[in-house]
């Protein structure tokens, strides 16, 4: 075999493009993938949306506040002692006119007493003497001191008795016992504040069945409301409790004053539909209701109308691809935009990417 021969398959080796080729193998890789990544369906998320029926009220003004009761007390003692028995806890259900708490009163228990025996010697005393004046032995002025120590002996038993029917704490009204603020071995005073800030109070009470939703409105929005209008209010503790979430309401008094500061109306809501849950405090939403549609109304989301070139769209998945839907807003409400042109069961995309196209295919999560 000669040299030439032997050499052949190396010169092949050293002069046929191999680098090229595997440049342009990856290259044509690299644009299939692009390719293919510009075909792969978007991941997308989609919700339905709001729909009000014909009959339905049109929410007016929204605004957030919390649950108080129009009933509540903070009790103190009329007089300075210390507590002997407490008959309640926190979440007690009272009735009007039961005894909650005692004080200690063995002072006055005797001096009660002792006003009641000279009382009884007092009626006696007064007996003899009218029979002493029927036969002549007494004297008319005698019998008429004796009526009058009578008379004075029992305006004192009277405020005896006052000042040991003040050493028990009633209650005076129907209602549940929300906080206790004393126990029994410590010593209460009469509340010169009053209200929350009673100082030395013994409990706190609330009528429950009075619950109500306080809220704040603008000032701006206070001219579209009106008192007995109908409300839907809508409690944090029954989100998700479906029918429950929503509470029916109504407007029941609009506060005649207004916080400079925050420009802002403070708003009673009376609440129709009671719920067990429902405790003073617990934070709430209310939208204030205007007259019902006439017909059913679809809303979208302040956000997700789109606009372009003076004209509105909105996203929505028709058919496994991304489409610009053309809609027409009619009115504006604290909910979003009234809008024609939408069914009532469009796919909405939620939050769609800057980069979607129309016509793009799309994949709904979940």
């Amino acid at each position: 075999m000669s040299e030439s021969t032997t050499r052949k398959p190396s010169v092949i080796r050293k002069r046929f493009p191999w680098g090229w080729v595997v440049l342009g193998v990856v290259g044509l890789a690299l644009v299939a993938m692009v390719a293919a990544a510009r075909n792969a369906p978007v991941t997308v998320a989609v919700s339905s949306p709001t729909v009000f029926k014909a009959g339905e009220g049109n929410p007016l003004v929204t605004a957030s506040g919390y649950l108080v009761a129009r009933t509540r007390a903070t009790l103190s003692s009329k007089v300075l002692g210390r507590v002997s028995w407490l008959g309640v806890q926190e979440g007690s259900r009272v009735t009007k006119g039961q005894v909650l708490a005692r004080l200690e009163s063995p002072d006055l228990a005797a001096a009660r007493d002792q006003v009641k025996a000279q009382l009884d010697q007092a009626k006696v005393d007064l007996e003899r003497g009218q029979k002493l004046l029927g036969l002549g032995i007494q004297d008319a002025a005698t019998v008429d001191r004796l009526r009058s120590q009578k008379l004075s002996l029992e305006a004192q038993l009277a405020y005896q008795d006052a000042l040991l029917d003040s050493m028990e704490l009633r209650a005076p009204f129907s209602g549940v016992v929300t906080q206790k603020l004393s126990e029994v071995g410590e010593t209460v005073a009469p509340g010169s504040a009053g209200g929350a800030n009673a100082i030395n109070a013994v409990l706190v009470m609330a009528d429950f069945d009075t619950l109500e939703v306080e809220v704040e409105v603008n000032e701006a929005s206070i001219v579209k409301l009106q008192r007995g209008m109908p409300a839907d209010i809508r409690v944090d503790a029954l989100d998700g409790q479906g029918a429950r979430a929503v509470l029916k309401g109504k407007l029941r008094e609009i506060y005649p004053s207004s916080n400079r500061q925050k420009a802002v109306v403070i708003v009673r809501v009376a609440i129709l539909d009671k719920d067990s849950v429902l405790v003073p405090d617990m934070g709430a939403k209310v939208t204030f209701l205007g007259a019902p549609y006439v017909k059913d109304v679809v809303v979208l989301g302040r956000e997700q109308v789109k606009k372009h070139e003076g004209k509105s769209y909105t996203w929505v998945v028709e058919n496994g691809l991304a489409v610009q839907k053309a809609v027409t807003v009619q009115a504006e409400n604290p909910i979003g935009l009234e809008v024609s042109g939408l069914g009532q069961d469009a796919k909405l995309i939620v939050a769609p990417p800057e980069t979607l196209k129309p016509g793009a295919p799309v994949k709904v999560k979940g």
